[in-house]
């Protein structure tokens, strides 16, 4: 009887059904489950967290009743007994999440089991060489990107953006803390703002900060190119970012993560959602995954509920904006110049402001022009009706010698409309 449920269950756990109800007896139901949930987690289909419900009522959380240390240890020999190491942590940790009535001490046990998962923790890191490296069907083309040392000195976030990141930062170098505490770490975050905010950046901030090299996926590009095997391509990139410690930076994430109510998607996109949904469940904490969307509303509500935090990036403030500037100027610009420019650059993302940065840089070297000079310049002409646009042409003309019939035709206006503006900035001040 138990072999016959037991097959059944696992094969509509594959389709995708990770809790099934089924009319039995109490014995036979807690045999099952305790067969099919170690067999499950061993072979990937479904996380620790999956169980067999009675229709008769529902069961105690896992390992919580009577009998649960002693099938939390058959689990334990059974994962360990196939060889599978991430599943043993799984439960490992489960274990010192929910310690068993039957443990006398629980903070002794939880820092016993910390101990041992310490002791065995694997050395062994990502490897980059071609052949570990996951291609497309064909092995003509990686389906990712692998940056062993990331680097971004650049990043500029505002004091609340800032704090939670640190957050994440300081799980991870004070994880033996939450071990013995029973808390577990950030596993998966999902970044949430327009374009151009800084949320490849941030991945490649913590990246750093960690130590850890930086695994990066466009998912809308490997579903555009590969379509018909998208799944597999994506399982087989989270495989390869669990084989070791790493940041796993998954970008346009609304482009595979859709709801899948959406009557519009084709059958592929729905099924990556089933697998992205049991891959957030079971990712391991030796890993932290980054997903980002600049459409949230478009993400299927399961998933979202799947990401351990959802961090929102607003648009840049005035602040933000100055340290920005002033992190890429290296003394070329005044800054008087820098805080002009900020100004200017209200409600526009971090990206618009380093290409207009960029721009300016760009047409220094070329026309052999000083960088203010050319930074006021495209101001004037950039921001012509700016209500900032007197102060940055009497800096023009007053500081860089710029005559006003010149900052009239980079502005698109007459040059009396230039000299009573310049004048009305002196009033001002």
């Amino acid at each position: 009887m138990i072999d016959t449920a037991y097959t059944a269950w696992r094969t509509d756990t594959v389709a995708g059904i990770t809790t099934v109800l089924i009319a039995d007896s109490n014995e036979s139901v807690r045999a099952l489950n305790q067969r099919a949930r170690a067999d499950l987690i061993c072979d990937g289909t479904v996380n620790a967290d999956a169980r067999v419900v009675s229709m008769a009522g529902s069961k105690a959380p896992i390992y919580q009743d009577p009998d649960g240390l002693e099938r939390a240890l058959i689990d334990l020999v059974r994962v360990g007994a196939r060889g599978h190491a991430a599943g043993v942590r799984q439960l490992a940790g489960r274990l010192v999440r929910a310690v068993p009535p039957a443990v006398a001490d629980a903070g002794a046990f939880r820092i016993a089991v910390h101990d041992a998962l310490s002791a065995a923790n694997p050395s062994k890191g990502l490897r980059f060489d071609s052949g570990a490296i996951p291609t497309d069907a064909d092995g003509l083309h990686s389906l990712l990107n692998v940056d062993a040392v990331p680097v971004a000195d650049e990043f500029v976030a505002d004091e609340r953006l800032s704090s939670e990141l640190q957050e994440i930062v300081a799980e991870r170098e004070r994880a033996d803390e939450l071990a013995r505490a029973g808390v577990s770490m950030s596993r998966t975050v999902l970044f949430s703002g327009p374009p151009g905010v800084g949320k490849t950046l941030a991945s490649r901030w913590i990246a750093q900060q960690l130590e850890l090299p930086l695994v990066t996926l466009d998912l809308a590009s490997v579903v555009s190119s590969y379509l018909g095997s998208s799944g597999r391509n994506i399982k087989s990139v989270l495989d390869f970012a669990k084989s070791g410690p790493c940041v796993l930076f998954l970008d346009e994430f609304d482009a595979v993560a859709k709801r899948r109510d959406d009557d519009t998607d084709i059958g592929e996109l729905k099924r990556i959602v089933n697998v992205l949904l049991v891959e957030l469940d079971r990712w391991p904490d030796t890993s932290l995954l980054v997903a980002a969307t600049n459409h949230p509303q478009l993400l299927d509500e399961a998933i979202d509920r799947r990401f351990d935090r959802v961090l929102k990036f607003p648009l840049p403030g005035r602040a933000e904006r100055r340290a920005l500037l002033a992190g890429a100027n290296h003394g070329e610009v005044s800054v008087k110049v820098i805080e002009l420019a900020a100004a200017a650059w209200e409600g526009r993302s971090h990206s618009v402001i380093m290409r207009f940065w960029e721009l300016c840089r760009r047409k220094a070297i070329l026309h052999d022009l000083a960088l203010e000079f050319v930074v006021v310049s495209e101001l004037i002409e950039q921001f012509p009706t700016n209500e900032l646009r007197n102060s940055v042409w009497r800096h023009a003309h007053d500081e860089l010698d710029m005559s006003n019939r010149k900052i009239a035709t980079l502005a698109g206006v007459s040059h009396p409309t230039v000299a009573t503006g310049i004048r009305q900035a002196k009033d001002t001040k």
